[in-house]
């Protein structure tokens, strides 16, 4: 393993950053023969229905059965098993009619990996290839075990496609996660569906698969090869943002209409009952489906029925590309947190009848045009590694950490730690230009410093006092609550009607009919907008869901929203998360409490500028420049960034007790690596198309041996932890790292 130590510039040695020359690569031509190369040029070039143009009026290539293609020893040879539209099965040799499947354009993350399974799930448009990867040699990815073919649902044939109107049913993002006691994959669709599977269904498909390839069965059963979605629902729109959430069983999807769709599936001996709920006083207003406010808020927390919550930014929203969920103090789902193309960050209330959405607008706005909001993350403090100095913390040393002042945000310190690239090993950038921009920045910090007041003209990381060196939490103190924003927040708050309940009409009138089995030992799903108390019918049908667009435009024209300055936030809130938020090219991780200063870097993931005219289309910075992929490893205090750049940022969450800029660094981050890196660089593994997915999960425990991963694998006799980090491209090249944290008094992040 290489290693070395990184000059601070400061005289002072810094961490040291372990990386291995080693980047397993599996090319194109290893997996499908070099006859596709051409092929696959002009479908990088061009896009889906050029090369269609350009080789055969045959139609679908996935549809059609196509002639015979030429399979070499390199190729992909062995059959899958693939689940078609009618839940037949049908073998599909060679992937697709023309040698490769072919990969949506312009989407978030089109990759996952199961954190439980030997499972690698690659979105080629419409389908899901279920691969078994390994670890060694070329052939990280061979055949797929499985190909799954979800059907469009009716209400998505209606909705068609934002991004491409002639192939709407085309998967936007894919995640994997933890749905109670079970691990789901999770997708969401241009046209609006969002649709999840089991994945321990799926290992039964692929076992069989297996079997059957072994020749030990003469057929897979048709139970055992055929996982079906146990969820598909559509939210009317373009399906981005996805999250799921384990205790609470919650799954959330964002869309292109300015909104968040929560989905609550109904469970038992649940219910958050409020102090007023209690004492059985209930002043609130009464709604048109004939409940009180307080009775609908009881029963909606009951979780006795499924539940659509559809949470609407307002009319100041946009389109909504990531979300995260937020817990309560007892790790129950609370609220969701997301960011839209704007750059604002919307925290929205999930169970609270009346809210208002809060928002944090982008601090830095307006950016260049292509700059857009496009990833978020909440995060617990507790994920965070401890470190005993600002180089540390930080990744740069003191003296070249700029500070950042917003004239709306007198109390608040933005601390710019891009100079930190600079220290960066192996980070593919022009070294020459990035010493000039840290030079440039340097000097501009200098010149402007006195025009700060609150600056420090000695930029130290000196140690703080032995009263600050602890974690006091008595320093975390919530935002001092508005009497009308604490009403917003907490509807059980004693006040008028009006000020309670600040978005809710008082009804008068006959209730609507079909709203009233409450009672009912079998309620059926129902959908619901929190803000305004409405419960409007929305079946799977389009004359419903015009009518709910109808009333949700409305009510998406009416909703006003609260600065996060006004808004009350809970104590546990400002006391134990942050946000880590993303546009184009920068990262910027931002605590709830207003008094802590905010870490941001600059220009982390950009074109790589080569201003070759032959370059994809879609790798255009004004396409490609979004830092859209997030992938969080607590295990490593660490989160993976990666852009369709082309690259990937490995990001060290820190925290410390030292006074910076007049202010305490208690939380931040530094960046440990950018992959590829520059001597990956130089050997050509990195092509020139987009990077269409990023995936990371714990190594298998016996590689070759089974699907089930063991969660820990011991690299010697302190048993750290190995990740590996897959990185596929459009044009189906596959990058492998293994990735590892030392012992715990070593802060090194090895890289093999």
């Amino acid at each position: 393993m290489d290693s070395a130590n990184m000059d601070t510039g400061d005289g002072s040695p810094c961490d040291e950053l372990y990386v291995s020359p080693t980047c397993f690569i599996q090319t194109p031509e290893s997996r499908f023969g070099a006859g596709v190369l051409d092929d696959l040029k002009t479908f990088i070039a061009h896009g889906p229905y050029e090369l269609e143009v350009a080789l055969t009026d045959a139609g679908s290539d996935e549809e059609a059965d196509g002639p015979d293609v030429e399979i070499t020893e390199e190729s992909e040879t062995t059959y899958s098993w693939q689940v078609a539209f009618d839940g037949s099965l049908e073998t599909d040799p060679n992937h697709a009619q023309h040698g490769f499947p072919r990969i949506a354009t312009t989407r978030n993350n089109l990759t996952a990996l199961s954190q439980r399974f030997n499972l690698y799930f690659a979105a080629y448009q419409d389908r899901i290839y279920v691969y078994q990867p390994r670890r060694t040699g070329s052939q990280i990815l061979q055949s797929p075990s499985v190909i799954l073919h979800p059907r469009q649902s009716k209400l998505g044939e209606q909705v068609g496609g934002t991004l491409d109107s002639h192939f709407p049913h085309q998967v936007n993002n894919i995640v994997v996660g933890n749905l109670g006691d079970f691990e789901v994959v999770l997708l969401a669709y241009d046209d609006g569906d969002v649709i999840a599977y089991y994945t321990h269904t799926i290992v039964r498909c692929v076992r069989a698969s297996n079997s059957q390839a072994r020749g030990t069965r003469s057929f897979p059963s048709r139970q055992a090869t055929h996982p079906r979605p146990f969820f598909h629902e559509n939210v009317g729109r373009s399906a981005w943002g996805l999250a799921i959430h384990e205790q609470s069983r919650l799954v959330a999807a964002s869309s292109n209409s300015h909104d968040v769709t929560v989905f609550a599936f109904a469970l038992r001996g649940q219910n958050r009952d409020t102090a007023e709920q209690s004492s059985g006083r209930d002043s609130s207003p009464l709604l048109a489906n004939g409940q009180t406010a307080i009775q609908l808020q009881k029963h909606f927390e009951s979780r006795t029925r499924t539940w659509r919550i559809v949470l609407p930014l307002g009319k100041n929203g946009n389109n909504v590309p990531n979300i995260s969920f937020v817990d309560d103090e007892r790790g129950n789902a609370d609220k969701v947190a997301a960011i839209d193309i704007g750059g604002s960050v919307w925290l929205l209330d999930i169970w609270n009848i009346g809210t208002h959405p809060i928002r944090w607008p982008d601090p830095f706005f307006p950016r260049e045009s292509h700059a857009r909001g496009w990833g978020i993350l909440v995060l617990p403090y507790s994920w965070f590694r401890p470190t005993k100095t600002i180089r540390e913390a930080l990744g740069v040393p003191g003296g070249e950490v700029i500070a950042v002042a917003r004239p709306d945000a007198p109390n608040r310190v933005w601390l710019d730690t891009t100079c930190g690239l600079y220290y960066v090993k192996g980070l593919s950038t022009n070294l020459d230009s990035l010493l000039r921009q840290r030079h440039a920045r340097l000097d501009y910090a200098r010149t402007h410093s006195s025009k700060l007041e609150w600056q420090e003209d000695d930029l130290s990381d000196s140690e703080d006092s032995e009263s600050d060196s602890g974690t006091d939490e008595s320093e975390h103190t919530p935002n001092p609550p508005g009497t009308t924003n604490e009403i917003l927040m907490y509807p059980g708050a004693a006040c008028s009607v009006s000020q309670r309940w600040p978005n809710i009409t008082p009804f008068s009138g006959s209730a609507e009919s079909g709203f009233h089995d409450t009672a009912s030992d079998v309620q059926l799903g129902q959908c619901i907008i929190p803000t305004f108390g409405e419960t409007p019918y929305l079946r799977d049908n389009l004359v419903d869901y015009m009518s709910f667009n109808r009333l949700f435009a409305d009510r998406q024209r009416r909703t006003r929203h609260v600065e996060a300055p006004n808004a009350f936030l809970p104590d546990h809130l400002v006391k134990d998360y942050c946000i880590l938020r993303t546009n184009s090219t920068d990262i910027e991780l931002q605590p709830f409490d207003s008094e802590a200063p905010c870490i941001e870097c600059k220009m982390l993931l950009t074109h790589r500028g080569q201003g070759d005219l032959n370059s994809p289309w879609d790798l255009h910075p004004a396409y490609s420049e979004r830092l859209s992929m997030f992938i969080p490893v607590p295990e490593l205090n660490l989160v993976v960034v990666g852009s369709p750049t082309g690259s990937v940022a490995l990001i060290t969450l820190t925290k410390a007790s030292k006074r910076l800029h007049l202010t305490k660094v208690r939380y931040g981050f530094r960046v440990e690596c950018v992959l590829p890196r520059k001597q990956d660089e130089a050997k050509n593994m990195r092509p020139d198309c987009t990077l269409i997915g990023v995936a990371v999960s714990p190594v298998p425990h016996r590689p070759g041996r089974g699907l089930v991963l063991r969660p820990k694998h011991k690299m010697g006799s302190d048993g750290e932890v190995v990740y590996r980090l897959m990185m596929h491209y459009k044009d189906h090249t596959i990058l492998m790292y293994d990735i590892a944290r030392g012992r715990e008094d070593d802060d090194a992040l090895m890289i093999f």
